[in-house]
């Protein structure tokens, strides 16, 4: 066990299951997550989708409930649950009044540890998941696609920046991979990740760290431990840049989307706090020349994407195609004034509070609050505490700011990714009018010639 400032306490099970808590006597409920160390990074090609193909599946029926069941363990006690997939984890959660903390780690235990996968519903399954992804694409699109005329802008800065990695795939899977997936394919996946020394609990709210320990041990130790999987290698450094990306498929309208940005650093890594702060200043400086000073986009946003051992930054917004050089000649002579050290300690201390207040904001929140610590349960090692992230955020100064531009946005980093319609639904509908009004033309020119024929067919006759 240990105690830390967070404060989080943590224990981890003889099958080496992780578990930490968060007490907090003044909260009326408790949430509770188990996390797998697993997602669509541990894919590949063939197998695109499994880890979110799996999720679904988990909640189709496990030994002891049906489907319906499942729905209703949690529900009838006014609590919520839900599950999702990312790039490394996937995660289950329930959110119930304190009491109920029993039932939420059962039906935890069961729908994660437990599930049956049945036949019946695999094909079920498949067919929602492509309906949650708008159906199936189909040979034509995925060509287009693959030849630029995709609209998944961030997918393809992905590919660039992460070259030959997972990055680039879809978490809910591409048509091949996800048609051809079968019963024994899921669950062979299932039973390599879904085992305890892949997994962590986390409980936050009104649960003290004995009571948690006592109803894990109940419900999760009995669970054979089984071989922890293998991490994922870093993905490779580009070797040329700066990388142009750009995608042409439909949008509504004329406009474009720019993003902009660099390859950074994993999630624990001590940069991400200066890199995090930098995002803030930039996202102020730059809504106020580019919004309202020159009024060239509505909005604009700054932020770091970051995974265990990878990240990159982006600047996005969207405008018309006419002010897109005008925008980036603004982003990129603002990142030059940074590097130049261009920066205030006025203007840094503001970000650091804006940071600061939206963090505690959110961590009033039980699950807000799991779901911070899930992000760290697989990044740490050993005893390493989990960051005390008003702290970590007050520690940047100034000069940290040019120093992480200087280190990260060099030319093998950095991106330039662009949506540029060749289509959009307000000229493929003059388009498709055009062409209607033109077929229409034709059908009635066609029709006029047989009459005239047939008239003179009959008067020949």
């Amino acid at each position: 066990m240990r105690t830390e400032s967070f404060p989080v306490v943590r224990y981890t099970l003889p099958n080496g299951l992780r578990v930490w808590c968060q007490p907090r006597s003044d909260s009326e409920s408790v949430a509770a997550m188990l996390v797998i160390g697993a997602g669509a990074r541990y894919e590949t090609l063939s197998d695109s989708g499994v880890s979110h193909f799996v999720e679904h599946m988990l909640f189709t029926g496990t030994e002891r409930w049906t489907e319906e069941e499942i729905k209703e363990v949690i529900t009838r006690r006014g609590g919520r649950w839900n599950g999702w997939t990312g790039f490394e984890q996937t995660t289950y959660f329930v959110h119930l009044a304190a009491a109920d903390l029993d039932v939420g780690l059962d039906w935890l235990a069961e729908l994660v540890f437990h599930a049956i996968f049945p036949e019946d519903k695999v094909d079920k399954e498949r067919e929602v998941i492509f309906q949650e992804r708008w159906g199936h694409y189909g040979w034509l699109i995925n060509t287009l696609d693959a030849l630029g005329f995709g609209y998944e802008l961030d997918r393809d800065v992905q590919r660039a920046l992460f070259p030959g990695s997972s990055f680039g795939y879809r978490i809910v899977g591409e048509d091949s991979s996800l048609e051809r997936l079968d019963r024994a394919a899921l669950w062979a996946y299932y039973r390599r990740y879904y085992i305890p020394g892949n997994a962590a609990l986390i409980a936050v709210g009104n649960a003290s760290p004995e009571r948690v320990l006592d109803l894990a041990t109940e419900h999760l130790s009995g669970l054979e431990s089984g071989e922890t999987p293998a991490r994922p290698a870093p993905p490779p450094m580009p070797e040329n840049g700066p990388h142009q990306v750009t995608v042409r498929g439909p949008m509504a309208t004329a406009r474009v989307q720019l993003m902009t940005g660099a390859r950074t650093v994993g999630w624990s890594h001590p940069d991400q706090w200066a890199l995090s702060v930098l995002a803030e200043v930039l996202t102020k400086d730059l809504t106020e020349e580019l919004r309202y000073q020159r009024g060239l986009v509505y909005g604009l946003g700054v932020h770091n994407v970051y995974f265990d051992d990878a990240g990159y930054f982006v600047i996005g917004t969207t405008s018309g195609r006419a002010d897109k050089d005008e925008i980036s000649r603004a982003i990129e002579e603002r990142l030059e004034q940074i590097r130049q050290g261009q920066v205030s300690a006025g203007a840094v201390a503001e970000a650091k509070a804006a940071l600061q207040g939206r963090w505690a904001l959110s961590m009033e929140d039980n699950v807000s609050r799991a779901q911070w610590l899930a992000d760290w349960t697989f990044s740490l090692d050993g005893d390493e505490p989990v960051p005390d992230y008003p702290a970590a955020i007050e520690a940047v100064v100034p000069e940290d700011l040019p120093r992480v531009l200087a280190a990260y946005f060099t030319p093998a980093r950095r991106y330039v990714g662009l949506h540029q319609p060749v289509v959009t639904v307000a000229g493929g509908a003059r388009a498709i009018a055009a062409v209607v009004a033109l077929g229409v033309g034709v059908w009635g020119g066609l029709r006029l010639l047989r009459r005239s024929r047939s008239h003179g067919d009959q008067e020949f006759t």
